[in-house]
C-alpha cells in the first residue's frame, strides 16, 4: 500500500511511538510508562490508532490483551520505521 501525502498528513508520527510500546508492552499502562505519559493519553492514542488502521490492535482476553493479526503485521514494519528514524536525527544531530 502506497501511503499519499494526504494520509501521511492525517497522521500524527507521535503515535507511531504509542503504537510501538503498545504492540510490546500489550498493556496500556505499560506502554503509557514506557511512553512517559499518562494511562488516559495512551487509552486516547490506541482509540486514534484504531480509529486510523480500522481495527482493534489489542483485543481483551480476559485479563490481557492480545494483538490482532492486524497489528502482528505492524509491529515489525513499525519497529524498523522508528529504528531508522532514530538513526536519522542521530544522524542529523552530529
Amino acid at each position: 500500500m502506497r501511503l499519499t501525502a494526504r494520509q501521511l498528513k492525517s497522521f500524527d508520527l507521535n503515535l507511531l511511538v504509542a503504537l510501538d510500546a503498545l504492540l510490546s508492552e500489550r498493556s496500556v499502562t505499560l506502554a503509557a510508562q514506557r511512553c512517559a505519559i499518562s494511562q488516559p493519553s495512551m487509552s486516547v492514542a490506541l482509540r486514534r490508532l484504531r480509529e486510523y488502521f480500522a481495527d482493534p490492535l489489542l483485543i481483551a482476553h480476559g485479563r490481557e490483551l492480545r494483538l490482532s493479526a492486524h497489528a502482528r503485521a505492524l509491529a515489525g514494519p513499525v519497529r524498523e520505521t522508528l529504528a531508522m528514524l532514530r538513526a536519522m536525527l542521530r544522524t542529523h544531530s552530529g
